[in-house]
């Protein structure tokens, strides 16, 4: 499907080139700018600037708390923004490793988050890692990889896995979440230049792949295939979509090329999403 004005819809007015998107149970969406802006839109009604971490908002996360968990590369930390706009650091990294570039969180129903410190994209045999920020606050390495570039990140709904985007390599990568030093797991190989960003389950296992290039969206199928979810030949409706979220029989997309949230109609339903209170 190639994307047009009669099957997307434009959401949000001006956002300052949103790299995270994220979603609460009431429909809310929530995006993220590149001068630290947290929006909060809901469709149909308003759109509000909720507050600013002054650095740089990449991928975002919602606790059970409606509070968001945002990775801030300006800041070079893991940053928690109340619904009042209070902004509190969470992690700079471990004392081994700090966050040079935080990219991408995700939770599990522990409350534990997994984020993907990136690495060096132009080193050939990659630099990232993920740590992971537990309830505490306390931080340390849960995988040192060397992913190449890690990006978007996915717990699958069973909660046995941690998928991670390979943006430079580029393809999709899990590994054991009972096994810190577990081996790197191809499940999905990228088309040649294709640089994939991030990662959302579908309920029926398939996993949605937003690429950074080009414009367009991929399902990933459990036994690796391949499929066009929708693909923007011009840019304009999607522009460098980097983060992905299913909400009520739509994807919601965020375009850091652009200034605003895609709304694609879809016959796929989130997987469960853990959204722990903390």
């Amino acid at each position: 499907m190639f994307a047009s004005p009669e099957n997307v819809q434009l959401l949000g007015d001006g956002l300052d080139h949103p790299e995270g998107v994220c979603i609460d149970p009431e429909g809310r969406i929530y995006a993220g700018g590149e001068a630290g802006q947290l929006y909060r839109i809901t469709p149909g009604k308003s759109q509000e600037q909720i507050a600013s971490t002054g650095g740089f908002l990449l991928g975002l996360a919602l606790d059970g708390h409606g509070r968001v968990h945002a990775c801030d590369v300006g800041r070079k930390a893991v940053v928690r923004i109340d619904e009042n706009g209070e902004v509190q650091e969470r992690s700079r990294g471990t004392t081994e490793r700090a966050f040079h570039e935080p990219n991408c969180p995700a939770f599990d129903s522990k409350g534990n988050l997994y984020v993907s410190e990136s690495g060096d994209y132009w080193n050939p045999k990659g630099t990232g890692c993920v740590m992971r920020i537990q309830p505490d606050d306390t931080t340390e390495i849960f995988h040192a990889g060397p992913f190449q570039f890690a990006n978007g990140l996915a717990v699958d709904p069973a909660e046995e896995w941690l998928y991670v985007v390979q943006s430079r390599a580029p393809n999709i990568v899990r590994v054991p979440l009972d096994r810190r030093d577990g081996p790197l797991e191809v499940t999905h190989v990228m088309p040649e230049g294709t640089v994939p960003d991030g990662l959302a389950f579908a309920n029926d296992g398939r996993l949605v792949i937003t690429c950074y290039k080009p414009d367009i969206v991929y399902v990933g199928h459990p036994d690796g295939r391949l499929e066009v979810l929708i693909e923007d030949k011009t840019g304009e409706l999607i522009s460098r979509p980097t983060n992905g979220a299913l909400h009520d029989g739509r994807l919601y997309l965020a375009n850091i090329g652009g200034w605003h949230i895609t709304a694609v109609e879809t016959d796929l339903q989130p997987g469960a999403i853990q959204r722990p209170l903390l």
